[in-house]
């Protein structure tokens, strides 16, 4: 029976993991999932983990070859996982940059380096704490967990690619009947005004993607975005419409969606701020401890490692502090070309570096408590932008043109960074069960993000 101590590769087994094949497969499943997870981020406002559909996915086509095995379709889903981890960090900062109107379009190569550059950072800074979290804490990791249990289940002979398969086929067939055919309406919607002053509004949306998240968040998330929903638009906007009066010249059809956009929705703004910040402040101890023995690994890190154990071996210690400086440069160039300042450009390197140090601890931290799919990037972001916001007004003044705008490059960077930190220790995590090798899954995530920044600007356009 498989126990924590117990991998179910031993370590002296040296089965094939990082293959052209695994390699081609898992680049081109994360830029599929990057994209099908952008897509779903912007609609719902939700993104989920898909290391496990990833991990289907990848047995699926493995299973055509002859020769496969369970850490090669570990790889794969490693890389793979790593698109749908991307795209959150991208859609959650990147499209302000367009709301604000600083950019017109999403610029390809910028999109490309940014998600690139914060993907790449976000799995170097992990790797010190790889051993510190999921071998000394043990923290839960469940999306990790339950990834190695449906590869050990593929390995035996599981059904879960029949299950992926249905699911996906109703899903095809429900959109494709509502959106495509028209036979039914994806949103139904109503609203009635009462003398100017009542204001009453019902809406539902039939789309598969909401139903789906719904089921793969859970009942509590699914329940505390429903109450969002309903005090916005059953008490708020009912409330501020018996104040103030109804707008002028405006269907009653319209009303609510014209007050949501230019009032209502800066109550969620402020909700999302309160919760990002209070989410740091309720793990502050916790975080002090993960931040401190990150430092102390970082510092370990960097020394000769004895150890010739497969399961144990990470990046070395030179490749990171390389590869972090290349992917440096790139962020420089373009904040140098934003902002048209060296100094500043200076300064934003500086607290994009600390800040994705710190927050990607975070995110590798609350990945192992609440998994990826509840892990709070968002308010995560908000509070890099409030910090990055609040220095670059010391030190560019309060009324800077190009301040919102150097904000939001920090927190993208800084967003994908995070993102991506509690995919890898996640994946990390799964390979610690299946007796995978780390110093390859952190390869493969690192492939993982490149192929899937490709397809980020392209996406977001759409």
């Amino acid at each position: 029976m498989h126990t924590e101590n117990k991998p179910y590769i031993a370590h002296t087994v040296v089965l094939p993991e990082i293959t052209v094949k695994g390699v081609i497969l898992g680049a081109l499943l994360s830029m599929l999932l990057a994209g099908a997870n952008a897509y779903l981020g912007l609609f719902a406002g939700l993104t989920v983990s898909a290391s496990i559909p990833a991990a289907v996915v990848s047995m699926a086509v493995l299973g055509f070859f002859k020769r496969s095995n369970i850490l090669e379709n570990n790889i794969v889903q490693t890389a793979a996982s790593a698109g749908e981890a991307l795209a959150c960090g991208a859609i959650f900062t990147l499209p302000a940059l367009i709301c604000m109107g600083y950019w017109q379009s999403f610029s390809y190569w910028e999109t490309v380096l940014i998600t690139a550059s914060g993907g790449v950072l976000g799995v170097l800074f992990t790797i010190p704490l790889r051993s510190t979290l999921i071998i000394e804490q043990k923290l839960a990791f469940p999306e990790g967990v339950a990834t190695a249990e449906v590869l050990k289940s593929g390995d035996r002979g599981g059904s879960e690619v029949r299950h992926l398969a249905l699911a996906a086929a109703a899903g095809g067939i429900f959109k494709l009947m509502g959106s495509g055919a028209g036979v039914w309406k994806d949103v139904v919607s109503g609203a009635l005004l009462v003398k100017e002053k009542l204001f009453i509004y019902f809406g539902a949306n039939l789309s598969p993607a909401l139903l789906s998240v719904g089921y793969i968040v859970g009942m509590n998330i699914a329940v505390l975005i429903f109450i969002g929903g309903a005090i916005s638009w059953w008490i708020v906007l009912p409330a501020y419409i018996a104040l103030h009066g109804a707008p002028a010249g405006i269907p009653a059809a319209d009303i609510g969606s014209a007050l949501w956009s230019g009032k209502i929705r800066f109550l969620g703004v402020g909700a999302m701020v309160v919760g990002g910040i209070w989410a740091l402040v309720s793990i502050r101890s916790s975080l002090a401890t993960v931040i401190t023995d990150g430092a102390r690994m970082l510092k370990n890190f960097g020394g000769e490692r004895s150890t010739t154990i497969r399961t144990e071996k990470d990046m070395r210690f030179t490749w990171i502090v390389a590869l972090t400086v290349v992917v440096l440069v790139p962020i420089g160039y373009i904040y140098v070309r934003e902002i048209h300042s060296a100094p500043i450009s200076i300064f934003m390197l500086v607290i994009m570096c600390v800040g994705g140090f710190l927050f990607a601890a975070v995110a590798g931290y609350m990945a192992g408590l609440v998994g990826s799919s509840n892990n709070p990037v968002s308010g995560v972001t908000v509070a890099t932008i409030l910090v990055s916001a609040l220095l670059l007004s010391i030190f560019m003044g309060a009324h800077s043109a190009i301040g919102p705008a150097s904000a939001i490059l920090i927190g993208s960077v800084v967003a994908c960074a995070a993102s991506i930190a509690g995919d890898t220790m996640q994946d990390l995590k799964a390979g610690h069960v299946l007796g995978a090798t780390p110093v390859k899954q952190q390869v493969m995530q690192i492939v993982g993000v490149l192929a899937a920044s490709l397809v980020m600007g392209p996406v977001l356009n759409l």
